[in-house]
């Protein structure tokens, strides 16, 4: 029943009311990617209640090597994505389906690649990556069960966008939906029931991945889709998964950033502070993991829909789309950031932290997630570029603001002002970003007027 659902057909998309269609794209994707989040939030909620702080330590020092995998899940699942939309706005059927062949060809080769230098070099970047004493054995298990399924993690995270892409954005929602519910359910067998500790939260998260690639694979093969997985189109094609890559490459350099600035921070907050430090920096990174991943649901939502309309040469109401969405990023930032201000510290005490830490990290988390309302226009912008195909400015505004910053603050504030300096490096990233963005954005309004003088003189 779930795959054969209601399919949207491309030319319903570009002519029907514009609200009704952004919700149906983005809203779904909003809740996808928040359920998502779940999968992290629960596994450190669970870690926290049931491990200790060391045990959350462990998770977050295991956590940049597994953005590797998520990554490299984005940059294809994107890439293809948005080639797709463009051949589907443009009516070339075929050469989507190709696209996709190319993608799921590339998961299982690349994919198995991953798992076995992960696995051969695991003691060597788990030292690398900042464990201690009393986090190794945590972030082991954690790192070693994550990096066994390197395959249905790409694949689960490769082929959401492409289902919502294909026109089943309910699917798309539905399917992570079911993966969060599961792995909820089994962080509470393993962890608190069954005392696996961080094994049993790797283990949860294991088993919803696994469920949500099933479903994935089989929407395309036997589901209702505008594409389908072909066996005469199952072969890589260097020359798209080329294309596939440079415009994905984005969405992975955004992943990996995040797994080197932890990296970067967890050294850093070890030289400065102590493994209580880690587990409150922790914990604000999971609190504003949930507004920067739904600032991505936001962006990944909306690139097909600017996809097709780029390719359908429907420019205004492509702008209209940006310019909704631009708007409810800011109103849902504000919200988000008052929500922390009124109840950060419950949401801080669900993770275990002790009572004597409590305003110490409320005071952190306040400085850390204090760009919340202009975050969701920074991802917006990214996204939309790199679904027209304008990966260079993508690659300056995501690159600029999840590494470049954010990596120079971390490096450079700590020696005048403590762990604090790592706290702050997040917004004044995302401060400079904005500026860089307002750049780019003149920069782009006064190439259009030149082309538009261009047009005049020569007529």
């Amino acid at each position: 029943i779930m795959l054969k659902g209601e399919i949207m057909d491309i030319n319903e998309v570009l002519n029907m009311n514009i609200f009704k269609v952004w919700t149906k794209f983005v809203v779904a994707s909003i809740v996808g990617v928040v359920l998502n989040t779940i999968y992290t939030m629960v596994d450190g909620i669970f870690v926290g209640q049931g491990v200790g702080e060391a045990g959350l330590a462990g998770v977050n020092i295991a956590w940049p090597a597994v953005t590797l995998v998520v990554g490299i899940g984005l940059m294809i699942g994107i890439g293809t994505s948005s080639i797709v939309a463009i051949h589907m706005g443009r009516g070339h059927k075929e050469k989507a389906e190709k696209s996709l062949g190319t993608a799921i060809k590339s998961i299982i080769i690349i994919g198995s690649i991953v798992m076995l230098l992960g696995l051969i070099f695991r003691e060597p970047i788990i030292r690398m990556l900042g464990a201690t004493a009393d986090t190794i054995e945590y972030a082991r298990d954690y790192y070693t069960i994550i990096f066994f399924i390197s395959i249905p993690y790409i694949f689960s995270t490769a082929l959401n966008p492409i289902v919502r892409t294909g026109g089943r954005p309910d699917l798309s929602m539905i399917m992570i939906g079911i993966g969060a519910i599961a792995n909820i359910i089994l962080d509470w067998l393993f962890v608190i029931k069954l005392g696996y500790g961080v094994k049993g939260a790797a283990l949860a998260t294991s088993a919803s991945i696994f469920i949500t690639m099933v479903v994935s694979l089989l929407h395309f093969i036997k589901g209702k889709s505008n594409i389908k997985i072909r066996k005469e189109y199952f072969k890589l094609d260097f020359r798209i998964l080329k294309k596939i890559l440079k415009i994905g490459f984005v969405s992975f350099a955004v992943q990996l950033s995040y797994g080197i600035i932890l990296l970067v921070q967890n050294r850093t907050m070890f030289a400065y502070g102590n493994t209580v430090d880690v587990a409150i920096y922790t914990v604000a990174t999971y609190i504003n993991c949930f507004l920067v991943n739904t600032c991505m649901g936001i962006a990944q939502g909306l690139q097909p829909l600017i996809g097709y309309h780029y390719g359908a040469n429907k420019l205004e109401r492509m702008k209209k789309l940006l310019y909704i969405t631009i708007g409810i990023c800011i109103i849902g930032g504000i919200i988000v950031y008052t929500s922390i201000v009124l109840f950060g510290r419950e949401m801080i005490s669900i993770f275990g932290i002790g009572a004597e830490s409590l305003d110490f990290a409320y005071n952190k988390i306040l400085i850390y997630c204090i760009g919340s309302p202009i975050i969701g226009t920074i991802f917006t912008m990214s996204g939309y570029f790199q679904a027209i195909g304008k990966n260079v400015y993508a690659n300056v505004i995501s690159v600029g603001r999840g590494f470049v910053f954010q990596f120079l603050f971390t490096v450079i504030l700590p020696p005048f002002i403590g762990v604090t300096g790592v706290f702050l490096s997040l917004p004044l990233a995302e401060l400079i970003t904005f500026i860089v963005l307002g750049i780019i954005l003149v920069r782009e309004k006064g190439n259009d007027y030149r082309k538009i003088r261009r047009r005049i003189n020569t007529n």
